[in-house]
């Protein structure tokens, strides 16, 4: 679930010669996608080792809401005078981060980063919906290429409609992510450190009180919620941050292209170590998605 920003207001070149260096950019892209890709990873072992899913992400945002706390105490001023906006941003990335991480757990990963990935789309309808933006050719060729590619992988079987409980995750997350998105590039006068806070401090309230609320008991040992908080301290603020220098450093497009290794990083770690293989209806269906993904993304760079 890779964290993009809005494209800066300054002119991209001027950015990239100001920023950390293109290969420096690229190089913490591909690794911040890279570890998305395979977040499934810590989330079902500590699944496995007794704590379930809401929990996981419960403590995995917590570790990182406080490090995000330390790098943002200068900055809480913004929150006393923006409590609506930052509540906004909580609330849909919280439920963007903890449908994402539950559809990693539950399904096939590369079907959830897929469906995750239909988020640019919802970005378009959003944008137009509530920022007024218009709605241009590429962005209908785009929708229809990415609605189609949905259409093929929910394609009805003989079982019936080939939807899952984790693709409904991976389809609400993306919206959650998108509705994110658009807040973030609205609030543009936040400090970014103040936003990446918000992003993350969610989370822990809304998978604690979902666990409450279906009477989910928390009972695993100390040391597997030291697992947690510490995957939240160092992973989860490592790929949200790379990623972060990636998309702010790059320009909008070569960073689109970029961030499809997260997809690759999915189905690869997914087949090796877990023996999750995709059929050719979702590959053919996928290909659309991301192609539909791409060309959503390239058109805000005009």
């Amino acid at each position: 679930m890779s964290t993009h920003n809005p494209a800066p207001t300054r002119d991209t070149s001027t950015l990239i010669q100001q920023g950390p260096g293109h290969g420096l950019a690229v190089g913490a892209l591909l690794i911040g996608a890279g570890l998305w890709g395979c977040f499934w990873i810590p989330l079902r072992w500590l699944e496995q080792a007794g704590l379930h899913g809401l929990w996981s992400v419960a403590f995995i945002y917590l570790g990182a809401s406080l490090v995000g706390l330390v790098v943002a105490r200068h900055h809480l001023g913004w929150v006393r005078r923006h409590p609506g906006r930052f509540a906004g941003i909580a609330l849909t990335s919280a439920l963007s981060g903890t449908a994402f991480s539950l559809g990693m757990i539950e399904g096939d990963v590369v079907r959830v980063l897929l469906f995750f990935y239909l988020s640019p789309v919802w970005a378009v309808i959003l944008a137009r919906l509530l920022l007024r933006e218009p709605l241009t050719p590429q962005a209908l060729f785009a929708l229809t290429l990415a609605m189609t590619g949905a259409l093929v992988m929910l394609w009805p079987t003989n079982t019936g409609l080939a939807l899952t409980r984790a693709d409904l995750l991976g389809l609400l997350a993306g919206m959650a992510f998108s509705a994110t998105n658009i807040q973030v590039r609205y609030a543009y006068w936040m400090p970014l450190r103040v936003k990446t806070l918000a992003a993350w401090s969610g989370a822990p309230l809304l998978a604690m009180g979902a666990a409450g609320t279906l009477g989910i008991g928390l009972t695993p040992d100390p040391w597997t919620i030291a697992v947690a908080l510490l995957v939240g301290m160092t992973i989860m603020t490592t790929m949200t941050m790379t990623v972060q220098v990636g998309v702010t450093w790059l320009p909008v497009r070569q960073s689109s292209v970029i961030l499809i290794f997260e997809l690759v990083a999915g189905a690869v770690s997914a087949a090796w170590l877990a023996g999750e293989l995709l059929g050719p209806r979702d590959w053919i269906g996928g290909a659309l998605i991301v192609m539909g993904g791409l060309i959503a993304g390239w058109r805000r760079s005009r």
